[in-house]
């Protein structure tokens, strides 16, 4: 996400994957921080597919960026998830 400036100013990661039974890929959070990072934000988030397990947030120590995870219901009618996709990117945009 850029602002005007075209300064970036929010990360987010869709992922398209089965959740494992012991919740998210440990991967993923890894990635989302080297985007921060990379980028100089304090917070990146990832987006999933919704499954058992609930949406988390991490708080990176010695890094100071937050992780943000999302998890969107895709068997909902196409204006439930257009909302909350909506709900994401506000998100994503309050973190400025």
């Amino acid at each position: 996400m850029e602002n005007l400036a075209g300064h970036v100013v929010g990360v987010a990661d869709a992922k398209y994957k089965a959740e494992r039974p012991g919740g998210f890929p440990d991967a993923d959070p890894y990635q989302a921080l080297a985007y921060a990072t990379a980028l100089g934000l304090g917070e990146a988030h990832l987006v999933y597919a919704a499954g058992n397990e609930e949406p988390a947030r991490h708080v990176v120590r010695n890094a100071g960026v937050r992780i943000v995870c999302h998890a969107l219901d895709l068997a909902a009618e196409p204006d439930a998830l257009l909302a909350q996709v909506e709900r994401v990117a506000g998100e994503v945009a309050a973190s400025l």
